[in-house]
């Protein structure tokens, strides 16, 4: 990230863990920033920030300048339409959005219903048309290009309050160390693998992100240097969102 905003990395993490990411423990904030780097998203600009989850963890929640950006940055991408419908009582009913995308014949339509998005709080009682069509254009982007693994702030707030009321039925299995033979390499290749990537997934996102050097040189799993597959394996959920990314825009 550092390389691409063209900034010294040792001033730019401590810039994020003093500002937009400060509740977020250095593997969170290694998943958030693999995940801005994916979809090449600014969290000083607030395209994307971290929303700490009730019961611990960071949710990757982008802003609607962010989703904004994300749309018009696909290549593919020839323009947004908005049509609102309104009840009898003057009250926004629903609000579609038409993405026209290039070389297709149709173009991607999608309509959210205000009785299903709305929430009260402040900018949804203040403004109503204009929360109701900035959650279309996430829909209507997420659904238009596969984009994946990231959330609006409403849809953030909803993955919280989910996972923080989940009651295990049992006490999760203990967690049984890999034999001193295994090398990081492999634990690697086991993680990407088994989610259903493959080593050119893996290939492409240290590519495009950094986080590989030299990746395009790079001939398989076992090529990777030690210390960089380590670090991947420390962050490994940011790693398989980012993977997932990929994969979803193929």
């Amino acid at each position: 990230m550092a390389a691409r905003l063209n900034v010294d990395p040792n001033k730019l993490l401590a810039t994020l863990k003093g500002t937009v990411f400060q509740k977020a423990n250095d593997e969170e904030l290694m998943a958030l920033v693999m995940v801005a780097n994916s979809y090449g998203l600014d969290p000083i600009l607030k395209d994307i920030y971290a929303f700490p989850a009730k019961g611990g963890g960071i949710v990757p929640v982008v802003s609607v300048d962010g989703w904004n950006r994300l749309l018009i940055r696909q290549p593919d991408f020839d323009g947004i339409e908005f049509e609102f419908v309104d009840k009898d009582d003057g009250s926004p009913h629903s609000c579609t959005a038409t993405v026209h995308i290039k070389n297709r014949s149709h173009p991607v339509k999608v309509t959210e219903y205000f009785d299903e998005c709305k929430r009260n709080t402040e900018p949804w009682n203040n403004m109503p048309r204009r929360m109701l069509r900035n959650r279309t254009l996430c829909q209507a982007s997420r659904m238009a290009f596969g984009i994946s693994g990231v959330y609006n702030e409403d849809e953030g707030r909803d993955v919280i309050e989910v996972t923080s009321t989940i009651v295990p039925a049992e006490p999760p299995p203990k967690l049984v160390a890999a034999p001193a033979t295994v090398t990081p390499q492999a634990e690697l290749e086991a993680l990407v693998t088994a989610e259903g990537y493959s080593f050119d997934h893996l290939q492409q996102f240290g590519t495009e992100s950094g986080n590989i050097e030299n990746a395009d040189s790079i001939g398989g799993f076992a090529d990777i240097p030690t210390d960089v597959a380590k670090r991947l394996l420390k962050a490994k959920v940011g790693l398989l969102q980012a993977l997932k990314a990929i994969k979803g825009a193929q």
